[in-house]
């Protein structure tokens, strides 16, 4: 294992016999790369290696947190949103939008990078989340803020993929670990500020200013960019790089995980799970999906996801464990706030608070993971154990009742996060371990798309189960409550109503028992996909992690 001056300088020696292969593809490697101020020579011994190197990471940590920060501001913004554009019907799209933004790119963004270079992707990426974010902060109408909230998240995805890619492909699997967990410590550093500055500029100077502040760190960043981010690409036109871009491939693809989050995010929502625009858009995303794989697979040239990735039990085990990792995943993001305001009459910022022992033990497990895997190697039994605590820790948010006591709502998601955490980076190192470096651009923006995709199924799912169990619960309390029958139903809207001055305590506590025992059961679902998670990952072969980026020989 190198450490010191030493790692640095073999990693840069590394770096440069690798670029051809891994940087850039094979068919367009050249000897002949771009001159000018822009572009690092070949011959640069410093492209990851002190000044250059924290300011590599620095630019990358802060794109990390700009992205995490969009994310989660909003939720203490909502009300004042709903009460300026009287628009509270649209309040979960002004959430979901920005996810869908994220998502939309998200696959493509390796390729992208391989074709215009990192640089180039990252400075565009910026581009379209500060156009999205100055959209979203001088919106005069709630469409016009989920507009800019989707343009947004089509730059934030690539703010929070860009990053996992670059260092990825500047050093080896068994020393980036360690940097990898440095940008889980900047979006659990984004989560925990998000809800408390989206409150102070709700209550203070307007919300408008939660979005506004963006530009302001961007400043920094591009700075950053534009002075350390120069790594060598191939001298070839912009009509070359052109054409090697898969526009059938990229359309057929985006399309299909936009129906995707449509159906999902209609489906108990906007429109019942049977209607036909919900099976309509399902239906679509599966045959868009599926053509997808077939164009990559018979008829692309170059294509965005390369099949041969697939071809190692490890990646398609961790593709397979990381969709149930990202339903794990969001799952306290959202019920954590809904079961407080349920049982406390706990306010969006209160509520918020209590996902900060999940955040904190998260990156902090993260990072602690990170350097031992750096100084061992040994990254299975981060895996298993992270996932085995990471199931058990949802198994025990059911014992959390009617009346929880403060050391159960810290001590349980502290387990949970420490969970989620030792599995965070480990589970991408595996797959990037396994495949080819000229192939971990491609497969780890995939990765990642992957499990937000899982988090998209697994709030559908949550939603699914939580409805089909509650809605039998609360017809019965109605009807032995004929009086207050409209505001029972109306808890699975709007939780806080349960808790207003006229509502008797035998009606209110009625009805906190059945929407508890309703989140228990949701909890207990994702138990089971908590369980395949961590059984999954005991199927793992044990790969050696790399210490070189010059993987051809290695493979």
């Amino acid at each position: 294992m190198l450490t010191g001056n030493a790692a640095d300088t073999e990693l840069a020696t590394n770096f440069e016999t690798a670029t051809s292969e891994s940087v850039l593809p094979k068919d367009n490697a050249s000897n002949n790369m771009e001159d000018g101020k822009d572009e690092a020579t070949p011959d640069d011994s410093t492209i990851f290696k002190g000044k250059r190197k924290i300011g590599i990471m620095l630019a990358l940590m802060l794109s990390t947190f700009l992205a995490g920060l969009d994310t989660s501001i909003i939720s203490t913004m909502l009300p004042k949103i709903s009460e300026k554009f009287e628009a509270l019907h649209l309040m979960a799209w002004i959430v979901s939008s920005y996810m869908i933004g994220i998502t939309a790119l998200l696959p493509i963004y390796g390729k992208l990078c391989q074709i215009f270079g990192y640089k180039n992707v990252l400075l565009t990426c910026h581009a379209l989340f500060l156009v999205g974010t100055v959209i979203c902060g001088a919106s005069n109408s709630a469409g016009m803020l989920i507009a800019g909230r989707v343009i947004a998240g089509l730059g934030g995805g690539g703010l929070m993929t860009i990053n996992y890619i670059t260092v990825s492909d500047l050093v080896p699997p068994s020393e980036s670990v360690m940097y990898l967990a440095l940008f889980s410590l900047m979006w659990g550093i984004a989560a925990v500020a998000g809800p408390l500055l989206g409150g102070v500029f709700a209550d203070k100077t307007g919300f408008e200013w939660g979005f506004y502040i963006n530009p302001i760190v961007q400043v920094v960043v591009v700075i950053l960019v534009l002075i350390f981010l120069r790594i060598p690409r191939p001298k070839t036109t912009i009509v070359d790089k052109i054409k090697r871009i898969d526009f059938v491939g990229i359309a057929t693809l985006m399309a299909g995980i936009v129906m995707l989050q449509l159906g999902l995010t209609w489906g108990g929502q906007d429109h019942s799970w049977k209607s036909p625009a919900v099976i309509i858009s399902l239906i679509l995303a599966v045959i868009l999906l599926i053509a997808f794989v077939i164009l990559e697979w018979k008829f692309a040239v170059e294509p965005i996801m390369p099949l041969r990735q697939f071809k190692h039990r490890n990646t398609c085990i961790m593709f397979a464990v990381q969709i149930t990792y990202g339903m794990c995943y969001y799952l306290p993001q959202y019920y954590v706030p809904v079961y407080l305001t349920v049982v406390r009459n706990a306010s969006a910022l209160n509520a918020g608070m209590h996902l900060i022992p999940v955040i904190l033990s998260l990156s902090v497990a993260s990072m602690i993971t990170g350097f031992v895997i750096r100084y061992t190697g040994a990254y299975l039994p981060a895996i298993w154990f992270g996932t085995a605590i990471n199931a058990a820790g949802t198994g025990l948010f059911v014992l959390l009742g009617s009346n929880p006591s403060n050391g159960m709502l810290i001590g349980i998601p502290i387990v949970f996060g420490i969970g989620l955490g030792m599995a965070a980076q480990p589970t991408l190192t595996c797959a990037q371990n396994t495949v080819e470096q000229k192939d971990i651009a491609t497969m780890t923006s995939l990765f990642m798309t992957v499990q937000m995709l899982g988090g998209a199924v697994g709030q559908a799912v949550a939603q699914a189960v939580l409805r089909n169990r509650i809605s039998p619960m609360l017809d019965n309390i109605a009807a032995k409550f004929p009086n207050y029958a409209d505001t029972i139903i109306n808890v699975t809207r709007d939780q806080s109503v349960i808790w207003k001055p006229n509502v008797p305590d035998n009606v209110r506590r009625e009805t906190i028992d059945a929407y508890v025992e309703s989140i228990h059961t949701v909890y207990y679902v994702f138990l089971a996909f908590g369980l395949f998670t961590f059984i999954s990952s005991l199927f793992v072969k044990n790969i050696p992690l790399r210490k070189t980026i010059n993987t051809d020989k290695d493979n």
